[in-house]
């Protein structure tokens, strides 16, 4: 499940569907587990992933080409739910394809095949409020995002509609480029852990151990997604999870 609040830093990672194929996939999010990656993002791709930076946008291209879709997705976390029992499997996607199959029917199909949570970027907290209910009684954890120009107010509304743990985007941007964990950085966390008692998730910018080693004792995830999404691409899954089991063996606890 989701780690507690001070809990030394995980690696949450990440699997566009599609990319490189279907049936890599599987392979893929096998390594990741055995490399122990406990948390792991099941990406739907998407046209428009306004987020992403070059290294999702194209992967997300290539899936696309190679049937990810929103049920491609549902059907394989059917199986690597029930493969993988000791890994939290999250759904990661843009709302528009999620609107098109159908907000109810995608949330039951989610939580009755083993998904515990959603990132969704462009889903704004005043849309997410009214589903709590729902969302509740499944056991379905909404993973909201806080940034950088979010108005404390608006934090305060963001982290009590979140469960599971808060997205905290390190920088303004998009993913894939580095990010600077300095002072401004720390009191940016601390102005976010004055509002909730869930976990912090911090994304945009992991891409190395040392990236990592500033976060442990500050954050309980890292999510490190693009830089594995290029060594899949160079130089296939295999060699991807071996890379990242290196650097899970080597973060520094808290």
């Amino acid at each position: 499940m989701f780690p507690a609040q001070y809990e030394n830093l995980q690696i949450m990672s990440h699997a566009v569907i599609g990319f490189p194929s279907l049936e890599e996939n599987e392979k893929a999010i096998a390594g990741l587990a055995d490399a122990g990656v406990n948390l792991i993002e099941l990406q739907v791709p998407f046209s428009d992933p306004v987020a992403d930076g070059h290294t999702l946008v194209n992967a997300c291209y290539e899936a696309l080409k190679h049937g990810g879709s929103v049920q491609a997705t549902l059907d394989l976390a059917e199986r690597v739910c029930a493969r993988h029992p000791e890994v939290t499997f999250v759904l990661m996607s843009y709302l528009n394809p999620l609107f098109r199959y159908g907000l109810e029917r995608l949330f039951e199909k989610a939580a009755a095949v083993g998904i515990k949570g959603m990132i969704i970027p462009d889903w704004p907290v005043e849309e997410i409020e009214p589903w709590l209910p729902k969302l509740d009684e499944l056991g379905l954890s909404p993973i909201l995002m806080v940034t950088p120009n979010t108005a404390p107010e608006r934090v305060a509304r963001i982290t009590s509609a979140s469960r599971g743990m808060i997205y905290v985007v390190s920088r303004m941007g998009v993913t894939g480029h580095e990010t600077n964990w300095g002072e401004k950085f720390q009191n940016y966390i601390g102005e976010i852990r004055k509002h909730t008692n869930l976990p912090l998730a911090v994304g945009f910018g992991v891409r190395t151990t040392d990236d990592l080693n500033a976060l442990s004792g500050k954050a309980e995830v890292a999510a490190f997604c693009s830089q594995y999404i290029e060594w899949q691409r160079d130089e296939g899954s295999d060699v991807a999870a071996s890379k990242m089991k290196s650097i899970v063996q080597n973060i520094v606890a808290s």
